[in-house]
């Protein structure tokens, strides 16, 4: 690189658009043919060169050597053309999907969402959107997205088909889309992204069930097999096909009123408007299907004051396993649990636990427990309105988990004053939660269930 380049390229670096034209009259040539070379369409290569060139110039606070442009410039044209080249790889082949039937069972690598899907997606109506999104990202069949979207099977395969040749219209004619798709969250979304990451499994061998998924239309989904997180974000309802998020931690989620959503091919930024952040990595779906595991909330209905609810649990929290030491015992465990008693005749919920309570052997020869120490049981409870259980029939009894009762308390207390707790006899049931007429929801499962 000669003197003047290096005088222009530290110019350009200090703000002088000048420099950076010299700069692009000088590489634009070379540039231009290694695109080419690559690519069929001349229109295509310009395209790809102004992009590359306008990254170059919005990234050029990140060159230190400024005699090291040249390599630099030319690293940023390259991935640009890489990029380009796996979009159209992944166009090709979801138009080859849409024209095979059936089309239900995805190879698990083909469903990362290029950009160009997305946008696709995002030009279909919501009908016809939701019956690609179950039945393509999701891997529903026929009968369980009818169900699903409570529609019958014929109407499923009339959308199919619709939204397939609209769909592969789309793809076919879209000029090349943005690289990266943009959201505006405000506090309800972030905080909702918070609440999902303390709700997302933290087993290594998990990977799904570690991430979280961003679903379409806007729902922040989160589980870790024991709970489940539906939290609505406005800031995302715009949304047209899931984005499953890997490795999100709650510290890393700014802590502000407002910040922007970056969603590209590989991965997604989250930025403060001061420019703090982090970036996530995208994973392939499809996301565990949490519709099927929801299932249908129980007749009787209890409704607390959110607060009241709170203090209960945070209450017992002294009485759990800082109470129940297991020193010198092999062969059993002890897990946070509560029992959970609803009283349609006292119209009161009580949580309570014992010094015996929570234990489990988990060996078969494992001796019996013998255990220290004076009995003692603790029991706290509030009032509630209650449906579905009158005052002759006996109370609901089920043991849940102390530690993943508070989690969903505390996750859904700031989205309304009341919780809803919808609850059912049957065994294996879940104990449903939800807040703000459905915006924020919530899965115990499952439940230990107890005979009266």
């Amino acid at each position: 690189m000669d003197r003047n380049e290096i005088k222009w390229v530290s110019g350009a670096i200090a703000g002088d658009t000048d420099a950076f034209g010299m700069l692009v009259a000088t590489h634009s040539p070379w540039l231009f043919a290694r695109i080419a070379s690559r690519l069929r369409s001349r229109e295509v290569a310009e395209d790809l060169l102004q992009d590359a060139l306008l990254a170059a110039f919005e990234r050029l606070g990140e060159l230190r050597d400024p005699s090291s442009f040249g390599p630099w410039l030319c690293s940023i044209v390259d991935n640009k053309v890489r990029m380009w080249h796996r979009r159209r790889i992944v166009q090709l082949s979801w138009l080859e999907r849409l024209g095979a039937e059936p089309a239900a069972q995805i190879d698990r690598e083909e469903t990362r969402l290029g950009v160009v899907v997305r946008e696709a997606l995002a030009r279909l109506t919501q009908a016809h959107r939701d019956v690609v999104v179950h039945y393509y990202l999701k891997g529903y069949t026929y009968q369980q997205t009818a169900d699903l979207l409570e529609v019958g099977t014929d109407v499923v395969r009339s959308r199919l088909q619709k939204a397939r040749r609209r769909l592969a219209k789309e793809m076919e004619e879209m000029a090349e889309p943005s690289s990266v798709h943009t959201y505006d969250l405000g506090v309800e979304d972030l905080e909702g992204l918070r609440c999902a990451a303390a709700f997302a499994s933290v087993d290594p061998s998990r990977e799904i069930l570690r991430a979280i998924c961003l679903d379409a239309g806007g729902r922040i989904i989160a589980t870790d097999g024991s709970r489940l997180l539906d939290w609505m974000s406005p800031g995302l309802a715009s949304l047209a096909a899931p984005a499953i998020l890997a490795e999100v931690r709650a510290d890393a989620i700014p802590d502000t009123d407002r910040a922007t959503l970056l969603l590209g091919e590989e991965e997604a930024t989250i930025k403060s408007p001061e420019g703090s952040g982090a970036t996530f990595p995208l994973i392939p779906g499809p996301y565990v299907p949490y519709e099927k595991a929801v299932g249908t909330p129980g007749p009787i209905e209890v409704i607390a004051g959110s607060e009241e609810l709170m203090s209960c649990v945070d209450e017992i929290e002294p009485f759990m396993a800082s109470r129940h030491g297991l020193e010198g015992t092999s062969g059993w465990n002890y897990t946070p649990r509560v029992e959970l008693h609803v009283s349609g005749l006292e119209r009161k919920l009580s949580l309570r636990t014992s010094r015996d309570y929570g234990y489990a052997r988990v060996e078969d020869e494992a001796a019996d427990l013998t255990l220290s120490g004076p009995d003692w049981d603790y029991s706290v409870g509030c009032a509630i309105e209650v449906k579905g259980l009158s005052e002759e029939d006996a109370p609901f009894r089920a043991g849940v988990n102390h530690d993943f009762l508070r989690s969903i308390v505390a996750a859904l207390k700031s989205g309304g004053a009341r919780i809803r707790m919808r609850l059912d006899h049957q065994r294996k049931s879940g104990l449903h939660f939800d807040v703000g007429d459905g915006a924020r929801r919530a899965l115990l499962m499952p439940m230990v269930w107890l005979d009266a």
